[in-house]
């Protein structure tokens, strides 16, 4: 009786098998690896090995890398290599690293995204008439935050400046002059660039996921760099995603700020 059962399983169990595993494929298809972000950039998620299947889990090791719109040249440095944490408590875990959010502030800079034009009625003539260059006498301090949250289906980030010092070495110009030129640029970069940037991050980066299947019970979490977001899915019968979120009010920017502390 074994052998005749054995094969009455195996006849219908092959055809379910081979039906999933048809569906994954055509989830897995339906992934766009490059996609447009706005007018200035597009994201390249492709696959750069081979998936690795087990008996517990799928590991996908996709690109992440922002690039220019109309230049898909990799930008002058290298990714660094991470290991996600053991976890299995959620269904889906991603790690974005390091290189994914300087390889976007490198494509919006190289699209011209933020660029801003001083004029002398913004920078004291003496200082724009310095011989050696602004540009090879100044030493600048800049601090920031990054505020992280999952809205619909994209990783939406939030600037903020700390604070921004300024210093000129080997200078005989006065801590005043300093001061005031200080004073000038951390202006145009509370006033101008963050307020630009936000616009540009508010719409947020999408997260790499199969046609009809949404995030939900979402968290995230800084390590030393990368972050983790830990999510569970959800399959959406209708057409169309409903976002987790429809707007700012009432968000909590998950973990804090990004401060580039490994987590706990």
């Amino acid at each position: 009786m074994e052998k005749p059962i054995l094969k009455n399983l195996n006849e219908m169990l092959c055809p379910i098998i081979m039906n999933e595993v048809e569906a994954l494929n055509a989830n897995l298809s339906t992934i766009e690896v490059l996609t447009k972000i706005d007018n200035y950039t597009l994201l390249d998620y492709s696959l750069i090995s081979s998936p690795e299947i087990t008996e517990n889990y799928i590991n996908l090791n996709l690109k992440g890398v922002v690039y220019p719109l109309e230049d898909l040249t990799d930008p002058p440095f290298s990714p660094v290599p991470f290991v996600l944490p053991e976890r299995s408590d959620s269904m889906l875990y991603v790690g974005i690293s390091e290189f994914f959010f300087k390889s976007a502030s490198f494509a919006y800079f190289t699209a011209g995204a933020f660029n801003v034009t001083l004029s002398t009625k913004e920078i004291s003539n003496h200082l724009v008439q310095n011989s050696q260059g602004v540009g090879n006498v100044l030493s600048r301090v800049a601090s920031t935050s990054v505020g992280l949250v999952i809205l619909g289906q994209r990783l939406v980030c939030s600037l903020s400046l700390n604070r921004f010092r300024l210093s000129l070495p080997e200078s005989n110009r006065s801590n005043i002059e300093v001061l005031r030129f200080e004073n000038i640029l951390s202006s145009i970069l509370h006033f101008g660039i963050l307020p630009l940037a936000n616009a540009k991050l508010q719409q947020g980066f999408p997260l790499p996921n199969p046609h009809k299947i949404s995030f939900v019970n979402s968290d995230i979490e800084v390590f030393e760099g990368f972050l983790l977001i830990s999510t569970d899915l959800k399959y959406e019968t209708s057409l169309k995603q409903q976002p987790s979120f429809h707007g700012w009010e009432g968000l909590n920017f998950i973990n804090g700020q990004w401060r580039g502390k490994p987590a706990a």
